[in-house]
């Protein structure tokens, strides 16, 4: 048995124990009874959360941030669902026409916008460029579908012998 005494610190060592690393723990309790006294053990990392020092970057902000970012994720990802499917949810397909055309012109302005600023005037023509051909090719793609169902109309109508859509009878 011994004792030992700092300034802050009393406590009386009954026996010592050697952990499987063969790190020697004291089995001590503090004199006044209360809870024995656990050193920290040098072989084992502190797993607790450490508290920000000096501005670093610490497992409980990164913790913080974390959880922030999931629920902002899932309160977007519901949004997009009412967004997507507001149409079917309030029978209103011209409304969600509406939302899905506000929705590309934000996007492009965005896509524009970014361009500007990421790569200066030249990443900005480049933005304004790439989203001219996306335009272009979304124009040639929908007057492609109103040809096709023009021509869809047109044999539908012959068969049922009704006048063209170009003119009647």
């Amino acid at each position: 048995m011994a004792v030992y005494q700092d300034q802050y610190t009393a406590m009386v060592i009954f026996a010592q124990t050697t952990t499987q690393f063969g790190v020697e723990n004291p089995n001590t309790i503090n004199p006044n009874g209360t809870e024995p006294f656990n050193p920290p053990n040098p072989n084992t990392p502190n797993v607790e959360t450490p508290t920000q020092q000096n501005g670093q970057i610490t497992y409980s902000s990164v913790k913080k941030v974390v959880v922030g970012l999931g629920v902002v994720s899932a309160f977007k990802n519901v949004m997009n669902y009412y967004k997507n499917n507001y149409g079917d949810i309030m029978q209103d397909s011209n409304a969600q026409a509406q939302i899905n055309e506000a929705m590309n012109i934000i996007s492009m302005g965005a896509s524009i916008g970014l361009g500007f600023a990421y790569g200066g005037v030249v990443g900005g023509v480049a933005s304004i460029i790439a989203n001219g051909v996306n335009v272009g090719l979304q124009t040639a793609s929908y007057q492609r579908m109103i040809h096709r169902n023009n021509v869809q109309s047109e044999i539908m109508m012959a068969r049922t012998q009704y006048a063209s859509i170009n003119g009647g009878r």
